[in-house]
């Protein structure tokens, strides 16, 4: 999970990118019940995350920043929570609406032209799944016991996932039909995920139009595209050296010779630290035959000492590195992490056979390598 910097602001807000290309949203809520609005960009494309927000002043607001590359973002109002889907392009964006964000029409470039024909097709899937995800969470709070009702959970992520393949299916069919809409970049970028199978998305971006391809955003996601081949499955995993527990030097080069999970997590990250027992179940199994696990944490500076006590309450054995740079963290930014937990299999020779290895899926590999019958 991505953190988000909330910075607080009035009337106009500026938004640095360290970038170039000046935008402003100039927003019109006539008769909306909105006090403020919040601006989210959290672009699965270039990466970018940040959040502002300003007062809605006689039914009026703005935004202001640079931008050079496009980015996907939401406007989110308060207290009627509405939102509005939409990208930020330079240049001057109109946002009108009688009644709510939900509603509004945009007045941007031919990004957000093409953005609405997408929208059209994916809203009303999200709808469902946001309608049907507030019943199930209204009927937990009126019978708390569905919390560990097995039946119940199981039902429920049926419909997440049968919802997540049909969303999936609306971006991969939009990026196949539409190859001259710059709107199937980030379809195609939706459908990669933070999974980022590069079997699945480079071909669909290969079948977009040269004018898509080379387009800014084009540009941006392609060359996203060749450092994902980087640290795809087959290629020889990047070295790289970062400190242990101990602030000695480790370098994966190190493990040569051996079968080693890198595992990208983070103290505060509580998918993976429900992980951590299987991991430490699988070390124990295999480590006397030529595996082990090299942790790198995505902690930030303030956080070493949530990372080391981390460490020793899960139990975990294996060697732990990290610059302690949060999501910046250099190793992360190499091997293009989104989200954790997420980690990537190596064999002796330094080349990686498997990725996102967990649970079942983890133990399941490391017998069919090591020829477990047990």
């Amino acid at each position: 999970m991505r953190c988000m910097y909330l910075v607080l602001s009035l009337l106009i807000s500026r938004i640095a990118f360290a970038q170039s290309d000046t935008f402003t949203i100039h927003g019109k809520l006539q008769n909306a019940k909105s006090s403020k609005v919040f601006l989210y960009i959290a672009d699965i494309i270039t990466g970018t995350s940040r959040t502002d927000s300003v007062l809605v002043s006689n039914g009026s607001f703005a935004f202001k920043g640079d931008a050079k590359t496009p980015l996907k973002a939401i406007l989110f109002s308060v207290p009627d929570n509405n939102r509005l889907d939409f990208f930020i392009e330079a240049g001057r964006i109109e946002i009108d609406s009688k009644d709510s964000l939900h509603n509004a029409v945009i007045k941007a470039g031919a990004l957000n032209s093409d953005f609405i024909t997408l929208r059209r097709l994916t809203d009303v899937i999200d709808t469902d799944i946001r309608n049907y995800n507030r019943a199930m969470q209204a009927i937990i709070a009126a019978s708390p016991e569905k919390r560990t009702d097995v039946e119940f959970q199981r039902n429920w992520e049926s419909k997440r996932k049968s919802a997540y393949e049909e969303l999936q299916k609306a971006y991969q069919d939009f990026a196949i039909n539409n190859p001259d809409n710059i709107a199937s970049v980030f379809a195609i970028a939706n459908v990669g995920g933070t999974n980022n199978d590069i079997s699945i998305i480079q071909p669909l971006f290969e079948r977009l139009s040269s004018r898509v391809r080379t387009s800014a955003l084009g540009k941006v996601y392609e060359g996203k595209i060749k450092k994902l081949a980087q640290v795809s499955v087959g290629a020889i995993a990047p070295d790289f050296t970062q400190a242990d527990t101990a602030g000695h030097a480790v370098s994966l080069k190190d493990f040569r010779g051996k079968y080693v999970l890198i595992d990208f997590w983070a103290s505060w990250c509580a998918p993976c630290r429900e992980e951590n027992p299987n991991l430490v179940k699988a070390f124990e199994r295999y480590k006397e035959k030529n595996f082990t696990v090299l942790g790198v944490s995505l902690d930030r500076p303030t956080a070493k000492d949530a990372w080391l006590k981390a460490i020793k309450k899960d139990g975990l054995p294996w060697t732990q590195v990290s610059d302690l740079k949060g999501w910046n963290n250099e190793v992360c930014k190499m091997y293009s992490v989104e989200s954790v937990p997420k980690n990537f299999l190596i064999d002796p020779t330094g080349k990686i056979v498997a990725k996102d290895l967990r649970g079942a899926q983890l133990n399941e590999k490391l017998s069919e390598i090591f020829l477990d019958k047990n």
